[in-house]
């Protein structure tokens, strides 16, 4: 067992005795440690109407895909708005917003491949 006074990492050592955090690993990134939501919230607000402009100029080629990629980006942003407004600490809460900004990115991303696929695949003459 070590001894708390001397370990380097440990409590009792003051703020500028402990190590200084690597600013290149990206969990000590300063939009996950610390800020408002609203860090999260708007760019996600950004992702979201570029894709659903995007889905809706796809409506002159299908119905079906660009719907549902209008209807799961909404539901991120609402989950992403809901999380932000939950509170709690601060870094958590940003973890989860970037997950679920990075989830609503792929998930949109998905769909418009969809969507391409199917088009590309579709026979000239229908």
């Amino acid at each position: 067992m070590s001894d708390p006074e001397r370990d380097p990492h440990g409590p009792m050592q003051l703020p500028d005795q402990q190590p200084t955090l690597d600013p290149t690993d990206p969990g000590n990134q300063p939009a996950l440690r610390a800020g408002a939501p609203s860090r999260w919230i708007v760019p996600a607000a950004v992702l979201a109407a570029v894709a659903i402009a995007l889905y809706c100029f796809a409506f002159q080629l299908q119905i079906i895909l660009p719907i549902i990629g209008i209807v799961y980006v909404i539901v991120v942003w609402i989950v992403m708005f809901v999380t932000a407004r939950r509170g709690g600490d601060g870094k958590g809460t940003n973890r989860r917003l970037a997950w679920l900004m990075g989830a609503m990115g792929v998930g949109a991303l998905i769909v418009a491949i969809g969507i391409y696929i199917v088009e590309s695949t579709r026979l000239p003459w229908t």
